[in-house]
């Protein structure tokens, strides 16, 4: 018997995940919902319009779903939830904007879908006119349109296309070899479905960065790079210096006072800075250049602001790269209609299960509160609750149990609240990496983890950005971001790198407080991937002794 499936009318689904055939379907399971709860040893997952469109966008049909859903169900499928399914997926190219002429844009497509858009609250506003062939719109509105369509359930296909760019031949260099999933993911790019835009989603550690430039490569156009911090920024650089025929002078770091370079690499903090007026003037400088290709790197951390340069930007092709799509703002529709649809994803386990990722082991060690604590937090509101749960210090013992544990091996500690993570690096008297490090700084540090001079750092939300640490094999979490997937996800992401042995990635969670709660919600994304969290009370932890400071690479 196959079934461990049951599904519910609003598109709710009921996993039995101690199911013997549930580790083969999850991969299929995943295409078209996400993981919304945990009651162990049930799994929720739920189908929502954009999951839908996005299993559309990767070559999904409504009768493969079904299919799925039939095969594995327990009981009848819902009529209400076939309806869901066929009415969202049938949406996918039913409508598209396509060029005007005189610098217009036409929404064309099925004319039921488009007396819908025409009413659609906001539309009004948008449009020139309407023709018998569509809904006519100012080519400044291309973003617009897309955004309101996508926030009232219509997906549309871009095919207006895009402005005439410069060029820049470059070829690899002979040494690069690209694996195999990133070949697929560069010639997922160019499917004659795609227009040149979209997201591509692959793990921390297996090498976006390169499907990055291999798709730079076959545009031979300029590009504009926008990555989440300076570390990332120059590791995109080095890459292109070492991996291709590039010359510094071709690949820079963007600089208001220096011109532009065929290939411009920069922050998302950079672009969004303000003057004192309040003004953008980077955000102008660089809209206002004929880019062939933006890429924006993390897409999934891209802030509000910068939906505005992707707004701006909708004439040039487009590129997300991430290792989840997963947004707790709510805004992947925004993603979706800005940026564009999911090209290509690869699951986790598959990876590892192939050599290219390393190996993780996954441990949710619950650590008691002192009674004083205890005190405190009973009386406390639910936002201090979180503070209070975070900042438990009886994980700082448990913290010294585990280094030593783990004597000899790389680690990462990491964490929310700057007090702890402070505290944490003055008692083991290592090096603690914030936003706040001087770049400089923090590359020497990094530089001196990664040759094995000194084997342990403490490192602040910057550890959850494009940090290529491939000698770390333990992580010990001791704070999270209330309940943030996508922090969970980056942050087991900097085990990944298989040239380690296995790694094991800890996160400290304070019993019986709403930090449970909070990190079962972290956790969701990982177990979709196929993670796996063990459970133990921090009694089971060895017995404290006290720390080598040797044994963690820092002199006395």
């Amino acid at each position: 018997m196959t079934a461990f499936l049951y599904v519910q009318g609003d598109g709710t689904l009921l996993v039995q995940s101690d199911h013997p055939a549930y580790d083969a379907a999850r991969a299929t399971l995943l295409t078209f919902t996400e993981l919304s709860q945990r009651l162990d040893p049930i799994h929720v997952y739920q189908m929502r319009p954009i999951t839908l469109w996005q299993a559309a966008s990767l070559g999904a049909s409504a009768r493969g779903i079904l299919t799925f859903l039939r095969k594995h169900a327990a009981h009848p499928i819902p009529y209400a939830l076939q309806q869901l399914v066929v009415e969202e997926m049938s949406k996918s190219g039913k409508l598209s904007l396509q060029q005007g002429g005189n610098d217009r844009i036409v929404l064309r497509g099925d004319a039921g879908f488009l007396s819908i858009a025409k009413k659609m609250p906001g539309m009004k506003r948008l449009l020139l006119e309407s023709q018998p062939e569509g809904l006519v719109f100012n080519s400044r509105h291309r973003a617009d349109v897309k955004r309101l369509l996508a926030s009232n359930g219509y997906p549309v296909f871009d095919r207006v296309g895009y402005r005439v760019a410069p060029s820049i031949p470059f070829s690899w260099l002979q040494n690069t070899e690209l694996r195999d999933y990133q070949s697929k993911a560069i010639q997922s790019f160019f499917d004659a479905s795609r227009e040149h835009s979209g997201v591509v989603v692959l793990p921390c550690g297996a090498g976006k960065t390169l499907v990055g430039i291999g798709i730079l490569q076959q545009l031979q156009m300029h590009a504009l790079i926008l990555t989440p911090n300076e570390t990332s920024a120059q590791q995109w650089r080095r890459e292109f210096l070492e991996r291709t025929d590039l010359t510094g002078e071709e690949v820079s770091m963007y600089a208001p006072d220096k011109p532009l370079t065929p290939i411009t690499i920069t922050t998302y903090q950079r672009v969004t800075a303000k003057t004192r007026k309040g003004e953008r003037p980077h955000l102008t400088t660089l809209t206002s250049y004929p880019w062939g290709i933006v890429v924006y790197d993390e897409v999934h951390m891209l802030p509000a602001p910068l939906f505005r340069l992707a707004a701006d930007l909708q004439s040039a092709r487009r590129l997300g790269l991430t290792a989840t799509l997963v947004r707790e703002d709510g805004a992947e529709a925004d993603v979706f209609s800005l940026i564009g649809s999911k090209c290509y994803e690869v699951p986790w386990k598959q990876l590892e299960q192939a050599g290219y990722l390393a190996s993780v082991r996954c441990v949710e060690v619950r650590v008691a509160l002192p009674p004083a604590q205890q005190a405190v937090y009973q009386q406390a509101q639910m936002r201090e609750k979180h503070k209070i749960a975070s900042l438990n210090p009886a994980k700082v013992d448990v913290l010294k149990q585990i280094l030593q544990q783990h004597t000899g091996e790389g680690v990462l500690i990491l964490g929310h609240y700057l007090d702890l993570l402070t505290a944490i690096a003055s008692d083991l008297n290592c090096p603690l990496l914030t936003g706040q490090t001087p770049q400089d700084e923090r590359l020497v540090w990094l530089n001196k983890f990664r040759s094995g001079e000194i084997r342990c750092l403490v490192l602040s939300r910057i550890a959850n950005m494009a940090v290529d640490l491939p000698s770390a094999s333990v992580a010990i979490q001791v704070s999270g971001l209330f309940g943030s997937r996508q922090e969970e996800a980056q942050r087991l992401g900097r085990l990944l790198r298989p040239k380690t042995s296995q790694g094991v990635f800890y996160s400290l969670v304070s019993e019986n407080t709403v930090e449970e709660r909070m990190s079962s919600h972290r956790q969701l994304y990982l177990v979709e991937q196929g993670y796996d969290y063990e459970i133990v009370a921090s009694q089971e932890i060895a017995q404290e002794r006290v720390i080598d400071r040797e044994a963690v690479g820092m002199p006395e």
